[in-house]
């Protein structure tokens, strides 16, 4: 009795202070967590090259870290790069083209003149409707969106600052999980409750998992630049070949996406070609163009980990409204994790339960039989 109350004595004191250290580990380091979670799962697909470079290098294992670093540095920053060029050149030539037509001059004439001729059911109602002072009123809407750009392109320099932080953060992980990955899971296998059939299991399918997402992460862009490619050419869009290749980069800027080219492309046809053209470029666009990631990346993972394809489905777009840009990797990532915890669940520590269905029934049925094997439970 005296001895349980001593080790009572002991032991809540004990764990009372590993839950406060949990916590306070878990405040300094919850901002890394999800770069974390996306530095570790891209280390677990390389750590097979990292090693056949190592032994290539003679057992360098830094310079092989190093050199797979600066590989993925150059494969993230070369499409933004290209496409960011692109895409500034392309807004001051769009800038200089808009700024006569923003003169108050050219407003009068597009409002008296070129508006009603093209649309004057619509301007006729327009007119009507706002009292005659549509035209002051379309004057303090401009000075509200010039304010509004402003305010836009200061929160887009915040966020590009922020995402170069996460970038540089990220490398610097990805670095040490390379070099020193398999020091962290011997320190870590000494401290986990699972066995190593167990491990295998959950490494073999966030393995395949992450295989998939990466996969994806190039087949999408592809498949979307291709579906672009005959969007612009049915509708007429000058030089389709360069925008469906400008479709294809904005795919892999995942916040902003291929939006950033079929929107601008359906306006330009919906003013200076046909309605009825932009109009369509815009729907084919939304439904089609858009749409191609979320049908192709499950599909992949379906394939790739044996996901299913509703799962898979939900777990990029969760993860993509959960997490931003990184929730692509970590949302199915977390669903390999907790299909691995189920999988685990069932078949080990419910395992005396099929113990004793397979004790009280003579035959097995077809089904049982195809369930798969519990996970190895050697150390």
């Amino acid at each position: 009795m005296r001895e349980g109350l001593a080790n009572w004595r002991v032991q809540v004191p004990l764990a009372a202070c590993l839950l406060l250290v949990g916590l306070l580990a878990f405040l300094v380091f919850r901002y890394f967590l999800l770069t974390f979670t996306v530095a570790g799962s891209v280390a677990l697909i390389l750590a097979p090259v990292q090693r056949r470079l190592t032994r290539k290098l003679g057992g360098y294992s830094s310079a092989a870290a190093g050199l797979l670093v600066l590989g993925c540095t150059v494969v993230l920053l070369l499409p933004l790069i290209f496409f960011g060029v692109i895409l500034t050149q392309q807004a001051m030539a769009a800038f200089e083209w808009m700024r006569p037509h923003l003169e108050p001059a050219a407003l009068e004439k597009l409002w008296r003149e070129t508006l009603p001729a093209r649309y004057p059911f619509l301007m006729a109602w327009v007119r009507e409707s706002s009292g005659g002072t549509a035209v002051p009123a379309a004057s303090e809407a401009l000075g509200r969106l010039t304010t509004a750009v402003n305010g836009f392109l200061q929160l887009a320099v915040v966020h590009f600052v922020t995402g170069l932080m996460d970038m540089i953060v990220f490398m610097m992980m990805l670095f040490f999980l390379l070099r020193d990955g398999a020091q962290m899971r011997d320190v870590l296998r000494g401290v986990s409750p699972l066995t190593r059939g167990q491990e295998t299991e959950i490494i073999d399918h966030l393995s395949k998992t992450v295989k998939g997402v990466l996969l994806s992460m190039v087949i999408v862009p592809v498949a979307q630049g291709i579906v672009a490619l005959v969007g612009f050419w049915v509708f007429g869009v000058p030089s389709p070949v360069l925008l469906s290749v400008f479709v294809f980069f904005a795919a892999m800027i995942h916040l902003i996406g291929t939006p950033l080219v079929w929107v601008p492309t359906g306006l330009y046809l919906f003013f200076w070609a046909s309605p009825t053209k932009g109009i369509g470029m815009l729907l084919y666009g939304a439904l089609v163009i858009s749409t191609m990631d979320n049908i192709i990346k499950p599909i992949i993972l379906k394939g790739a980990a044996q996901i299913h394809a509703l799962l898979a489905f939900l777990s990029v777009l969760g993860g993509l409204y959960a997490f931003g840009a990184k929730g692509l990797i970590a949302g199915p990532v977390i669903l390999s994790l907790v299909l691995s915890a189920y999988r685990i669940y069932r078949y080990d520590i419910l395992r005396w339960r099929h113990e004793e269905e397979d004790a009280s029934s003579p035959a097995l049925s077809d089904a049982t039989l195809r369930e798969p094997a519990p996970a190895l439970r050697s150390r």
